[in-house]
Formats: C-alpha cells, sequence, structure tokens
C-alpha cells in the first residue's frame, strides 16, 4: 500500500494535508502573536509552487522581552539540528513542513513548533506505552528526539517538539521567552519541569495556559474525537494537552513526521 492510499484510509490525502497545512500556515501569519477569532475559518486552499519540507526550520521569534536569550533568531530559516540544543532546557521556535521558493522558507506556510532539549531522566518524565500511541508513527519517527551518545555527561539528550498552537484559543505559546506577567504556580497537575526542575513550563501568555513537555500523554481532540498524544496541560484555560510532533534525526537535522493529521486539526 502506498503512502498515499494509507492517507485515503485516514480520510485525507497527502496532497490534501499539504493544501490544509498551506492554510493553516497563511492563518498563522494573520494570527500573529494574538488569539484567533473564535469560529474563525480556514481560508481556501492556496495554488503554490515550490517544495514542502520535512525539515524543521528555525523561525524569529520577536524581541518582546529584552532579557530573553533568542539565541536561534540569527538561524532563522535554517534546518534545526540536534546538537544545537548543548544544555538542557534550551528551546526554539521552527517550522515543519514549511513552503521553500529558490531555497528560502515563505513566511506564514507550514506548521509553528517549540523545539525543548529537556532533562534526559526516567523518574519524572512519562509517556504512554507504545501499544497506547493512538496512531502508527512513520518508520523511524519518535514521539521525541533521543540520544544517549549526545552530551554523555548528562546522560544524552532529550528533545520534544510541539505544535505551537495553543488548544484554548490557537494563541503562540513559548518557551522561557515572556514571563512578565509570570505564570499562575496554581496547577491542576504537578509539573515536575518546574516542581523538580525549577524551569517553567511551556506558557501561553494571552490567557495563561500551561503545558509541560515531560509529561507526554493521551487525550482526545474534541474537534473530530481523535485519540493523540501531547504534552499535559497543566494549568488553564487549556483544557487539554499541547500535541507532540514526532521526529527523528536525519544526518542530525531534526525532521518531523505525520502520525495523524488529526491532532492538528482544532483552530
Amino acid at each position: 500500500m502506498s503512502w498515499e492510499d494509507e492517507e485515503k484510509e485516514k480520510g485525507m490525502t497527502r496532497r490534501d494535508w499539504v493544501r490544509f497545512g498551506m492554510a493553516a500556515g497563511a492563518l498563522g501569519a494573520l494570527g500573529g502573536l494574538g488569539g484567533l477569532v473564535t469560529g474563525q475559518l480556514l481560508p481556501p486552499p492556496l495554488q503554490f509552487t515550490g517544495e514542502i519540507r520535512e525539515t524543521i526550520q528555525y523561525t524569529k521569534f520577536p524581541p518582546t522581552d529584552p532579557t530573553a536569550d533568542l539565541w536561534w533568531n540569527p538561524r532563522a530559516g535554517t534546518p534545526v539540528k540536534a546538537k544545537d540544543f548543548d544544555k538542557e532546557w534550551k528551546g526554539a521556535t521552527g517550522v515543519w513542513r514549511g513552503l521553500f521558493q529558490n531555497n528560502q522558507w515563505i513566511p506564514g506556510t507550514g506548521y509553528p513548533c517549540l523545539i525543548i532539549r529537556i532533562k534526559r531522566e526516567s523518574t519524572y518524565f512519562t509517556e504512554p506505552p507504545a501499544s497506547a500511541v493512538p496512531a502508527k508513527l512513520p518508520e523511524g519517527f519518535k514521539l521525541y528526539f533521543d540520544d544517549p551518545t549526545l552530551d554523555p555527561a548528562n546522560n544524552g539528550t532529550r528533545i520534544i517538539v510541539l505544535f505551537d498552537r495553543c488548544v484554548h484559543l490557537c494563541c503562540y505559546p513559548g518557551w522561557h521567552v515572556i514571563n512578565n506577567p509570570p505564570p499562575d504556580r496554581g496547577y491542576v497537575v504537578t509539573p515536575p519541569t518546574y516542581a523538580v526542575f525549577g524551569e517553567n513550563p511551556v506558557y501561553c501568555i494571552c490567557h495563561g495556559s500551561q503545558y509541560d513537555p515531560m509529561l507526554l500523554i493521551v487525550e482526545t481532540n474534541p474537534k473530530n474525537d481523535a485519540l493523540y498524544v501531547g504534552a499535559e496541560r497543566v494549568h488553564g484555560p487549556a483544557p487539554r494537552a499541547l500535541p507532540v510532533i514526532p521526529v527523528k534525526s536525519q544526518g542530525g537535522i531534526l525532521v518531523g513526521g505525520l502520525a495523524d493529521p488529526a491532532w492538528y486539526i482544532y483552530c
């Protein structure tokens, strides 16, 4: 069975998925850093030329906080490499499945994502067993990047990639880039990222939602009843987890993999 046939069984072909990605990317560009209007519809499929890249590319983050370390901004438009995350809790913004024309990324295309190196340990990190993952991952892909040989002094490197659209109102959560006002600590689930390691969880400053990248769980997308894996919501008003983007390393570059498009269709 071809990749296209497999996608037809899911109700969406690769071509349909690409068109949806282009439309969602364009909508994201219009949304900026704020929330979208409830019920706002996606624009019609776009006509385009170029290539959709599965590699995750860096994107520039607006310098809203002069104290934030936006180390990746000069790398905007280049592939994300696992070795770039040479410290625990280092993060960046990026785009997956972006459109490239003449080797240049077209802003507003693809899917925004957060790339976060978390602590590689097994006491507090949780993930669903393989039998509970609700979609077959493409061959070679995992829910996160994990390499015990990369930075062995710190027990290796583990990197989580999250879809950067809040499940509350589709704003853009951040990782250690905006902390004013500071995140509320009235957690509904104790986040090991903060409680154990003293690091703020993923924080959507628009309405205060927070997600812990150390806690991967299975949730249901109410827009289509699809089960998916995401970083657990530890503070509302978000009602559920933030979806992960499965990844693998290809020549040291992080590549995103499509498990089920329904994981990301909710904005």
